[in-house]
């Protein structure tokens, strides 16, 4: 953790027995130790809550990465059908144009007949006319 010897241990252990005193010695090596033992749960502690910290950021990316797969695969299928409509607009288009002409032929085929049928009704009515009067 900070990289101190075995060495540096023992002249800090001296230094503290000489400053404290055989009497004080064992009560502040407990209070220090406490002190560390506190510290490194306090930091396993922080450490354990970024990793959760972090592994719910995964989670939340993954998740948010999902969603933007899944809305690119609604918009490639919508496109996918969008390109299919379009290829088939030129053939609709063409049904359309052809269905319109055949009406238009058949409406004036239709108006030939009627016209037709409507003077052979007059040459008959005509006919009829001279029949009687003869």
């Amino acid at each position: 953790m900070f990289d101190i010897g075995f060495l540096e241990i023992i002249i800090i252990a001296v230094i503290a027995l000489l400053v404290l005193g055989p009497e004080r010695m064992p009560g502040a090596v407990r209070t220090v130790s406490l002190q560390l033992g506190r510290l490194r749960r306090s930091f396993n502690a922080l450490r354990q809550e970024i990793e959760r910290e972090v592994g719910a950021d995964e989670i939340r990316r993954e998740l948010h990465n999902q969603s933007i797969l899944d809305m690119e695969k609604n918009l490639s299928a919508d496109l996918d059908k969008a390109r299919r409509q379009i290829e088939d607009l030129p053939y609709d288009v063409q049904d359309v144009v052809s269905s319109s002409q055949g009406d238009s032929q058949g409406n004036k085929d239709s108006k030939s007949s009627e016209v037709a049928s409507d003077q052979s009704d007059t040459d008959h009515l005509g006919t009829d006319k001279e029949t009687k009067e003869s």
